[in-house]
């Protein structure tokens, strides 16, 4: 990969719906290149499929993300035992059996009920949590509401997310301007997510989780621009916790460690981070969960 199919696999992980001519001009390359490139990174195994499912809006739940080193001897084991957790959502591996395991609580008032039985089946050694903060899912007065319609779209979409509207309305039985009306009031609702099945280590590129603690005199959101502005094309996503405003967790890719040595340098050198760890990943795996179920479903307003 390069810092092109880089960007390019974020945009997609944020939308995957998102048309090609799209794609091009925030890139700044044509149509033709950014549908090559993402025929590339298929063939690669580096995207192996385009997703759609409700947000954790859509269903009223908390993203958990518990990471810890785990004391097992067999990760693989680890990844398929913790299917059996309903709530799953994602699990990155990193260098040292570092275990990153995302779910999707439905209960507020069991988080830590999931974080127990994670951090049991990871066998996970000082293990810490974290309430991912999204300010597009969180921070948002509206109520989230979900018509029978859209449990239906987002099923039709569930296997291919880039489907084409046409295609929809003929399955569903209903008028095009019916599909993008739905579609465009879910996603400015954020109450789905259009994705991708995203394998980095499949590039042969060093893809690094990089733990950020903030020192205290620092404001977090000014950290946060300048981190934006420090790794431009490289960051692929960076997770904030609520419970926890000094931390974060960028992922980050790089060409070679060589590379990935020198940003860690120069974001200790920045003097905003008390400690800058970088951790290599090398697997991920992703779970059904509650995408497995339809969130709570409106059929008293109108659609």
């Amino acid at each position: 990969m390069d810092e092109t199919d880089v960007a390019l696999c974020r945009l997609l992980i944020f939308n995957s719906r998102m048309p090609y001519s799209e794609l091009a001009k925030a890139l700044g390359i044509s149509v033709q290149s950014a549908h090559r490139r993402i025929q590339e990174l298929i063939a690669s195994g580096t995207i192996s499929g385009f997703n759609a499912a409700f947000s954790v809006r859509a269903y009223r739940s908390t993203w958990v993300l518990v990471h810890g080193r785990s004391e097992t001897g067999s990760v693989s084991k680890v990844l398929e035992d913790l299917n059996k957790e309903k709530e799953m959502d994602m699990v990155m591996v990193g260098s040292g059996n570092y275990l990153y395991i995302a779910g999707a609580v439905l209960d507020p008032g069991k988080v830590n009920r999931f974080t127990s039985s994670v951090i049991r089946t990871a066998k996970l050694a000082h293990p810490q949590v974290g309430i991912v903060y999204n300010p597009g899912l969180m921070d948002i007065e509206e109520e989230a509401v979900v018509y029978p319609m859209d449990v239906k779209i987002i099923a039709a979409l569930k296997g291919d997310s880039r489907r084409p509207v046409t295609e929809l309305a003929k399955e569903l039985g209903v008028a095009p301007r019916t599909i993008n009306r739905h579609i465009d009031r879910l996603l400015k609702g954020n109450l789905v997510h259009f994705s991708i099945a995203w394998y980095p280590q499949m590039s042969g590129d060093i893809v690094a989780a990089i733990h950020l603690r903030v020192r205290k005199d620092r404001d977090r959101e000014k950290v946060a621009a300048a981190l934006v502005k420090r790794l431009a094309m490289r960051e692929i996503i960076t997770y904030s916790f609520s419970d926890r405003p000094d931390f974060m967790i960028c992922m980050a890719w790089s060409p070679s460690l060589l590379a990935l040595n020198q940003l860690v340098k120069e974001l200790e050198d920045d003097g905003i981070y008390e400690e800058v760890v970088p951790n290599v990943i090398l697997d991920a795996r992703y779970y059904e969960g509650i995408k497995g179920t339809a969130p709570p479903v409106s059929y008293k307003a109108r659609e």
